[in-house]
Formats: C-alpha cells, sequence, structure tokens
C-alpha cells in the first residue's frame, strides 16, 4: 500500500500578546483548534522566550500527494483567518 507523509511547518507571530503567558494561550487554543478540524498531529517548536513568536510543526498522511497538500492548504486558510495570529513562512515536504 502506498502512502505520502506531508511536514507543514510554519512561524507564527503573536501580535496581541504582551508576556510568554499570553502566547502559551494563544498557542495553545490554536494546536487544540487545529486538533479538532483536522486529522494531523500538532507539535510545537521551541522558540525560547521570544513572546510574539511561535512555531508549529504539523504531520499529516494521505494515499496520495495532492490529499496532503489539500489538507495543508485548508490548514493554513484556517490559520490565516484568526485575527490574534500572522502566519510567516510555511514550508510544506512530502515523503513517499
Amino acid at each position: 500500500m502506498k502512502c505520502c507523509l506531508g511536514l507543514l511547518t510554519v512561524e507564527l507571530h503573536f501580535g496581541e500578546s504582551r508576556s510568554l503567558k499570553d502566547r502559551r494561550r494563544i498557542m495553545n487554543s490554536v494546536k487544540e483548534r487545529i486538533r479538532q478540524r483536522f486529522n494531523v498531529s500538532v507539535a510545537e517548536a521551541d522558540f525560547g522566550d521570544v513572546w510574539q513568536r511561535g512555531g508549529l510543526i504539523i504531520s499529516g498522511a494521505a494515499v496520495t500527494p495532492a490529499a496532503v497538500e489539500q489538507c495543508f492548504r485548508s490548514l493554513l486558510s484556517f490559520l490565516e483567518e484568526d485575527p490574534r495570529i500572522l502566519v510567516i513562512s510555511p514550508q510544506i515536504r512530502y515523503y513517499e
């Protein structure tokens, strides 16, 4: 059986964040909403003590690269609709 794995890495800017606590609150909310809406795995990339930046590493699998692409494009649109964050430099990689 063939399978395609996709990896989406995205850097986020939190314009409303005034502290690490604000960033953590927003990031946890975003991760939970992604998990609920999309069938993907989500991990937070380490940005240390930078309170207005964060990163996500998102992985997904499907039978075809096109299906993974569609999922990730929908996910990026979902992120871009959130007024609390600005999506910076998304990168998608595929592994077959």
